[in-house]
């Protein structure tokens, strides 16, 4: 006695899997398909960027556009396309590119449905970037510490007679543990005066930027 598949009553000794290059069909001895996988289609999108610094989309590896604070632009892509997206750094007062927590974003084209926004909020991790006003005459570096150890994020400079020192970070991760410290030696080591993380959740939404000031 021959047993039968649920499927067609095809002998289940005839099913089989035929793997090609771009579908997967499964046929039965008759030869018919049954499955074919989606094959691959435009997705069109407009991506906007929420974040404070410039950010480059790359498409399979090339940069496809460059979006600053506010900007959007439309996109029509192919749904096998490789897109990722990368913050600008800021730079010290030397104008070397400092490093910050935000690498290289991978985007799921296909997830996408109309609209992309680019805000501090990353695969439900929350980035912020600090602006910091310093009303004291004394320069200093600026830390942050993730509850292990300190990155050296940026140089501050002192207040001149007429204007406060300014310095902009990158963005980095808040977490409970997360302090912006400012140290009054050049490379974060030594006696500090931080911002908690309480202080640091005052961000803006989307954009990540929360406003800090050294006045003592």
């Amino acid at each position: 006695m021959t047993h039968l598949n649920a499927w067609h009553d095809v002998p289940a000794s005839c099913w089989r899997l035929v793997v090609l290059p771009v579908m997967v069909l499964v046929t039965g001895c008759a030869g018919d398909a049954a499955m074919t996988a989606p094959t691959e289609f435009s997705v069109r999108f407009v991506a906007t960027n929420d974040l404070l610094a410039p950010v480059t989309i790359l498409v399979d590896g090339s940069p496809y556009a460059i979006l600053s604070n506010g900007r959007s632009v439309n996109l029509s892509l192919s749904s096998k396309a490789r897109v990722t997206w990368t913050s600008a750094k800021p730079a010290d007062a030397n104008g070397q590119m400092i490093p910050d927590q935000i690498g290289e974003v991978n985007v799921a084209v296909t997830s996408i449905h109309g609209v992309l926004d680019i805000t501090n909020v990353i695969d439900d991790q929350t980035y912020i970037t600090a602006s910091i006003f310093n009303h004291t005459a004394s320069p200093v570096s600026i830390g942050v510490f993730d509850g292990i150890s300190v990155s050296c994020a940026s140089q501050l400079p002192g207040a001149s007679q007429s204007t406060s020192g300014f310095t902009q970070t990158g963005y980095y991760r808040l977490v409970a543990s997360t302090q912006f410290r400012a140290y009054r030696t050049s490379n974060c080591t030594g006696d500090y005066i931080a911002w908690p993380s309480s202080e640091l959740a005052a961000f803006e939404p989307k954009s990540g930027r929360v406003i800090l000031t050294l006045a003592q």
